[in-house]
């Protein structure tokens, strides 16, 4: 007994001395967020390239997005964390593109051209990318030595390698319609010694740039949403790139039904009965993409993730912010 009290005292007077200066195990504080995530990504897929658009001049940016043709676009993804602001990502997605010169708003400036072109397209588009995101303010906590943040803001930059198959629609003229092939056409000439024009791959990288919010949602379970584009190598997603060519050509390199078949689908716009001043597609050698831009694409999605391994242990249930938890 006389032991026991001895052992107590020291205790308490170690505990008066010292307990102040040791660390604190508080319930607050979050186990860094390191390890392994699995997730799953759904949203909207839209294409940026030559076909479709807004008025005035063409560009590659928001202004020419067409929203009636956004497609779902579903994926799968996992990533490592090594450190709490840093991660590496692997994912893929499916999806699909279109792009439709009947969608543009005509303004009576630089988009006439482009409407009166009446080109179109579809393909479906299936990806697989690398990237790096970084979190800025969990970096910022870190660095204040508090906790990570629940909302965080993010960007993620990589690449990756896509395929696609772009398609135009034909029709017949009589009402009957059906979904063609575009590349076996050389609707430009590809593969022909006129025009010294290679045939294009349907396989190319691409250099995915974006940024997105992380939420957690619960101890293993977060939501994300981002907004990434995606710079590509290849100007052919939607067959379109550069000039208008003979429409001769098509009869010496196709068979005939393939010939006749190009020369509607590499053209439409011969078959209007209107002309505007100045710009008669028929002419071979004027524009009909512009090769100096390669084509892009965008994603908008959501992303629910699963956290695998040991994570925040007991600090989750005290969360009271979005920013970060309270500090007991």
């Amino acid at each position: 007994m006389k032991n026991c009290i001895t052992v107590c005292k020291f205790l308490l007077i170690f505990k008066l001395l010292f307990w102040p200066l040791l660390p604190k195990a508080q319930v607050g504080f979050a186990v860094p967020l390191k390890g392994y995530e699995i997730g799953l990504n759904i949203g909207g897929m839209n294409f940026l390239g030559d076909l479709g658009g807004n008025r005035g001049k063409g560009t590659y940016g928001p202004k020419d997005l067409n929203l009636p043709v956004t497609h779902i676009a579903m994926g799968i993804s996992a990533a490592w964390y090594p450190i709490e602001w840093f991660g590496l990502r692997l994912a893929g997605n499916i999806g699909r593109v279109e792009g439709y010169d009947n969608l543009i708003k005509n303004n009576g400036t630089e988009e006439v051209p482009r409407i009166f072109r009446d080109l179109h397209f579809r393909s479906p588009l299936y990806e697989m990318y690398a990237g790096v995101e970084f979190y800025p303010t969990c970096l910022i906590w870190e660095l204040r030595r508090l906790p990570p943040p629940r909302l965080k803001p993010f960007f993620i930059a990589g690449a990756g390698i896509f395929k696609f198959e772009p398609q135009g629609l034909y029709n017949d003229g009589q009402g009957n319609q059906r979904w063609v092939q575009l590349k076996p056409l050389r609707t430009e000439g590809q593969g022909m010694t006129e025009t010294s024009r290679p045939h294009y791959a349907t396989t190319a990288f691409s250099f995915p740039a974006g940024i997105g919010f992380k939420y957690d949602l619960k101890e293993r379970l977060t939501l994300s949403i981002e907004l990434i584009h995606r710079f590509t190598t290849t100007d052919y997603i939607d067959d379109v790139s550069t000039i208008y060519i003979d429409p001769a050509l098509f009869d010496q390199y196709l068979s005939p039904g393939d010939a006749a078949l190009a020369k509607i689908m590499y053209n439409p716009s011969a078959r209007n009965t209107v002309f505007i001043e100045g710009y008669d597609p028929n002419i071979p050698g004027n524009q009909r993409g512009n090769p100096k831009r390669n084509d892009g694409f965008v994603t908008t999605q959501f992303r629910f993730t699963w956290k695998l391994g040991d994570i925040y242990a007991y600090w989750f249930k005290n969360k009271k912010s979005i920013f970060n938890p309270r500090v007991y």
